[in-house]
C-alpha cells in the first residue's frame, strides 16, 4: 500500500505509477533525475514519487514547496 499524498491537491488517490529510464542527470532540468512518477487520481498532475511518498522523512509542507519551486 502506498503512502501517497499529492502535494498539489492533498488527495491520496493514484491514477497511474510509472518507472522511467533516465540518461545523465542535467542540473538545469530537475525532471532529468526522476525515475518514478505518480499521477494523482484527483488533479491528474504528474508528481515525482519522492515528493508524493515523502521519501527520506520529507514533510508534506517541504514536498509542496519543492513541487512548486522545481516542478
Amino acid at each position: 500500500m502506498s503512502n501517497f499524498i499529492c502535494p498539489s491537491c492533498l488527495s491520496d488517490k493514484i491514477l497511474a505509477e510509472k518507472f522511467i529510464s533516465i540518461g545523465l542527470p542535467n542540473n538545469n532540468d530537475p525532471w532529468s533525475s526522476i525515475t518514478q512518477i505518480i499521477q494523482c487520481g484527483n488533479c491528474k498532475k504528474k508528481i515525482p514519487a519522492h515528493l508524493g511518498e515523502r521519501w527520506n522523512n520529507l514533510t508534506l509542507e517541504s514536498a509542496k514547496e519543492e513541487l512548486k519551486k522545481y516542478y
